[in-house]
């Protein structure tokens, strides 16, 4: 999905694949790039501290097909910042209306880390779900 729609920077920000024994391949951020490109919209120390704690993404996981989506079956409620550099907005758009979204809130400027730079906002939606 993050390669749907043009925009996203995620494959020039990350580091060299590390090839597992078990035949996957983890990717991670680059930590030099990992702030502007994840993070932006946090603290310069928050994103260090993310960047190095980071833990790696397998390849498979960014490519391979997903079972049956949870949201034909299941209310949906959507957040996202809408300059998020992973996954363009217009695929996370797309992504919340295909799911049918009850609520989607999209917030201006937040990156893909919406739930550490807009916490209030995601509990928000979070308690609004629950009902």
């Amino acid at each position: 999905m993050a390669g749907k729609f043009p925009g996203g920077t995620l494959g020039e920000a990350l580091s060299a694949p590390v090839k597992l024994a078990d035949g996957n391949v983890d990717l991670s951020i680059e930590q030099s790039k990992f702030h502007q490109q994840f993070a932006h919209d946090v603290s310069a120390e928050k994103a260090a501290l993310m960047a190095a704690g980071q833990r790696p993404v397998t390849e498979a996981a960014l490519t391979e097909k997903s079972g049956a989506p949870a949201w034909k079956t299941v209310p949906t409620y959507f957040i996202y910042g809408d300059s998020d550099k992973n996954i363009p907005a217009q695929s996370l758009r797309f992504m919340a209306e295909r799911a049918g979204s009850k609520h989607t809130v999209v917030i201006k400027g937040a990156s893909h880390v919406v739930m550490v730079s807009h916490p209030q906002d995601v509990a928000t939606l979070i308690e609004e779900a629950a009902k």
